[in-house]
């Protein structure tokens, strides 16, 4: 019953609420669950992450646990929450469904990603995190266009977060048909200087690609880069982060002056802002520094993002046991009642 029950004290911790990150518990989730089977779920709460999906994820063995409280339109830092590893406001916009994966309320996550909405929130804790721009969307007829706060039209990717890569891996490969057509060792990748590093006697053909300034560059000049890197290359990685340690990644609050830009830039948020505004697919993997992690950039094409999730897995390190026995213990949010 051991299974069974660390199930029912994620749903205690989504009731108590103490985080403000849940909006909705579904107790009866738990009767999905046994010994062997079953995962929980949260979704953020946004109307573009259809009842069809949340069903079609019920039947991969995810269940849905919490509807997830959202920054205040789609705002890249929710005012409302903490992030319990820095102290600071939590990034957004998929706040609280980052949040509630970090804290073990739920296995897997489910957000939606404008200019950075999931992969950010998900790198500040130090999580996996994946979008892709056909992602659940199977029953829209036509896409949502929305515009950011700094004018540049965009549709909105559904995307996935999760402590574990495996669960990630489950849903995408169950999704898409991810069989690789191409030899790993004859696909390109463009790694940034600073992740250069880990591929150190590799045998993966790597270039070094210079990406100075990426936190200062307009929305506009990261997106034309951008493409400009997945003409020449299968694969980009930029190391990211610290993700809003060290700065306010905001544009509304940044946008006043030029000390409010630079306190913005120093929030390290670099391609990450700009991944789905060309309906490219993502990946995030932590690193061990705090709120940092590995962006992985490709194509929405299917060879390609099997090789992402080969680099994701050459890319993943140990979690961190500190903050594994520290927040991993639910029944110590217990000990003294509800």
């Amino acid at each position: 019953m051991k299974r069974v029950q660390t199930y029912a004290q994620k749903t205690f911790l989504a009731m108590d609420n103490r985080y403000k990150s849940v909006k909705k518990v579904f107790p009866n989730s738990i009767e999905s669950i046994s010994e062997t089977t079953g995962f929980y779920v949260g979704t953020k709460e946004v109307p573009i992450i259809s009842t069809s999906f949340i069903h079609s994820l019920k039947e991969k063995g995810y269940h849905h646990h919490t509807i997830d409280k959202a920054s205040h339109s789609g705002r890249a830092i929710d005012l409302d929450l903490i992030n319990p590893l820095t102290g600071k406001y939590m990034t957004g916009s998929s706040s609280g469904t980052a949040l509630n994966v970090f804290l073990g309320i739920n296995d897997l996550g489910i957000g939606t990603d404008g200019g950075g909405s999931v992969l950010a929130p998900a790198m500040s804790l130090n999580l996996y995190s994946l979008i892709h721009p056909e992602l659940g969307q199977r029953d829209n007829q036509t896409k949502e266009v929305k515009k950011s706060t700094d004018g540049i039209a965009f549709s909105p990717s559904i995307g996935l977060i999760s402590k574990q890569l495996n669960h990630i891996e489950n849903i995408i490969s169950e999704e898409f048909d991810l069989e690789a057509t191409t030899n790993s060792s004859e696909l390109k990748i463009g790694v940034d200087s600073l992740a250069l590093d880990r591929f150190d006697g590799s045998e993966y053909l790597v270039k070094q690609i210079e990406m100075t300034g990426k936190y200062t560059k307009t929305r506009k000049e990261l997106i034309d880069e951008l493409d400009c890197y997945l003409t020449d290359f299968d694969v980009i990685i930029s190391k990211e982060g610290p993700i809003d340690l060290n700065g306010f990644g905001d544009t509304v609050f940044g946008h006043f002056s030029k000390e409010t830009t630079t306190m913005q830039e120093a929030a390290n948020k670099g391609f990450i802002k700009v991944v789905n505004m060309i309906q490219a697919v993502g990946i995030t993997i932590p690193t061990t520094g705090l709120g940092e992690g590995y962006l992985l950039i490709t194509k929405a094409e299917n060879h390609k993002i099997a090789f992402l999730l080969e680099l994701a897995n050459y890319l993943s390190s140990e979690p961190d046991e500190l903050i594994e026995r520290y927040f991993g213990d639910l029944s110590k949010y217990f000990e003294n009642g509800l």
